[in-house]
């Protein structure tokens, strides 16, 4: 029998969120690239996570993974052969590379995160001192409040919950060909989908957008227009949510 606070139907919730001494949040933060981080494998204190390091250039992904070989939170660091995966996850970027990293779990969030009911259902996504987690829970929404604000207090986190939502039977999901996209399209129109400028009516104006980005409006526009290029010339992609 289901409990009360269950839910025959899985709760989609995605949060933002910040806390001290995280390595990768600091590396991304201070560097110009991005982290996907997924396969996250707990053995006692350490952590085995298989991450993706994506930037623009091949010069930045390099100096990313000198930042994290020099974390001291890093225990090893080892590069993945081009194409050990058969499925491979699209990545933002012009270069990318596979690595494996052993890491102090005890700086995670994942721990708390999993042992509270949530499932990670996707790539982290690090990117710009933040991390980006889409989550699955059994738990109803006043729940979910509960446990993030536990998560918040135990980790002195900083979380901001994007959304909670029960996908419909008959919705499918839609993928972003990320892979054809830059570091700074990706972070634009991510947050345009974020704030609702796609929805009917726009809850949020291109202008509100390029002051929150620190960008002008024009530029907004520019790496719209090149994402959604792309996006409606894809065929199957017939909406933006």
């Amino acid at each position: 029998m289901m409990s009360s606070e269950g839910s025959d139907e899985a709760l989609q919730v995605s949060i933002g969120l910040w806390y001290p001494e995280c390595w990768e949040i600091e590396i991304t933060e201070r560097l110009d690239i991005g982290i996907l981080g997924y396969g996250i494998y707990m053995t006692g204190s350490e952590v085995a996570t298989l991450f993706t390091i994506y930037a623009d250039d091949h010069e930045s992904v390099t100096e990313g993974i000198e930042a994290i070989r020099a974390s001291e939170h890093v225990h090893s660091v080892s590069q993945m052969a081009s194409g050990f995966r058969q499925a491979s996850i699209p990545k933002p970027g012009n270069a990318t590379r596979e690595l494996l990293v052993i890491h102090d779990g005890r700086k995670q969030i994942s721990q708390p995160l999993t042992s509270r009911g949530f499932v990670c259902a996707g790539p982290i996504d690090i990117r710009d001192g933040r991390e980006y987690w889409s989550l699955v829970t059994n738990h109803g929404r006043e729940t979910v409040r509960i446990k993030v604000d536990e998560v918040r207090e135990q980790m002195n986190a900083e979380i901001n919950v994007r959304s909670m939502k029960r996908q419909n039977q008959g919705d499918a999901p839609t993928t972003l060909p990320v892979d054809q996209f830059t570091k700074r399209q990706l972070e634009v129109f991510q947050l345009a989908r974020e704030r609702g400028y796609y929805e009917y009516p726009k809850e949020t104006s291109a202008s509100a957008l390029a002051n929150e980005l620190g960008i002008t409006t024009s530029t907004l526009h520019e790496h719209l227009h090149k994402v959604e290029a792309v996006l409606l010339g894809r065929d199957g992609l017939t909406r933006l949510e």
